[in-house]
């Protein structure tokens, strides 16, 4: 039986989502808990990485589970049986049988991410502490959303991710956007917000490197604007605890498996007029 899953977690203490000897993971400490309930090695996949550092507020994943018994069967008892055994910086929120078809990361229609920046560390709150990335200046909003534009549209974004052997770097962004929090306990907080079908590694964090760039007077608009058109060295990266992702976003259960389909397809040059 197929499982989907949401969870949240706080990215400081983890060294990213996906298992690795040695290290703590947000992927191995759920696997873990899965083995220690059931007695049987589970594997879960995400909808998406996160690198060490980045923070979750909606993940989803999916696992095959054998055959529950007895109050194993009601998800929300298995919910808190894994919440149990899990330390208080990572939590699963909910548990239902997958529909058919459904895979957590192919079947994913778009990808939320939200980047927060702070220029008044004094104003903030001491809640966002390890989720916001302190700047030392006062951007300008304007510019900021003006750079952003250029992001929205299917692109290649080599200039702003690590290398993908095997894979592309062409990603297709539904929204890019900057705004200032006005209210409530993140007044002042300014965030990056973007949604596309997919990212490469790290490329949020290379996108808001770079903007943060030419805001802050390092670089010329050209600089960034350039790198959409041919390879460049990377910008600057920005730190993972400024990032969070906020949502994942699905499609109607009965297109679930060709969303699935057109998801693996790689991705060409020829797709961009490239």
């Amino acid at each position: 039986m197929r499982i989907k899953a949401e969870c949240s977690y706080n990215g400081s203490s983890f060294h990213g989502w996906a298992k690795q000897k040695g290290q703590r993971t947000v992927e191995g400490d759920i696997e873990q808990a899965l083995f220690t309930i059931l007695r049987s090695e589970i594997k879960i996949q995400a909808a998406g990485r996160t690198d060490a550092g980045v923070h979750a507020k909606g993940q989803i994943f999916h696992a095959d589970l054998p055959p529950l018994q007895g109050r194993l069967s009601d998800f929300s008892y298995l919910t808190n049986r894994i919440n149990c055994l899990l330390e208080k910086d990572v939590v699963i929120r909910q548990i239902e049988q997958a529909p058919s078809g459904f895979d957590a990361r192919f079947s994913a229609l778009s990808r939320t991410y939200v980047y927060r920046c702070s220029s008044a560390r004094n104003s903030r709150s001491l809640m966002l502490n390890g989720f916001v990335w302190d700047l030392n200046f006062i951007p300008d909003l304007e510019l900021l959303n003006s750079l952003a534009s250029n992001i929205v549209g299917l692109k290649d974004f080599a200039s702003f991710a690590l290398p993908n052997p095997g894979g592309t770097t062409i990603r297709k962004v539904e929204a890019a956007s900057w705004r200032k929090i006005e209210e409530g306990p993140e007044k002042g907080i300014i965030e990056f917000t973007i949604r596309s079908d997919a990212f490469a590694r790290k490329m949020v964090r290379f996108l808001v490197g770079a903007q943060i760039c030419v805001a802050a007077n390092k670089k010329p608009e050209s600089w960034f604007l350039e790198k959409f058109s041919s390879y460049r060295d990377f910008p600057p990266l920005a730190p993972s605890h400024g990032l969070t992702l906020e949502k994942v976003d699905y499609p109607e259960d009965k297109m679930l498996e060709e969303r699935a389909h057109v998801t693996r397809a790689v991705r060409r040059r020829e797709e961009i007029g490239g």
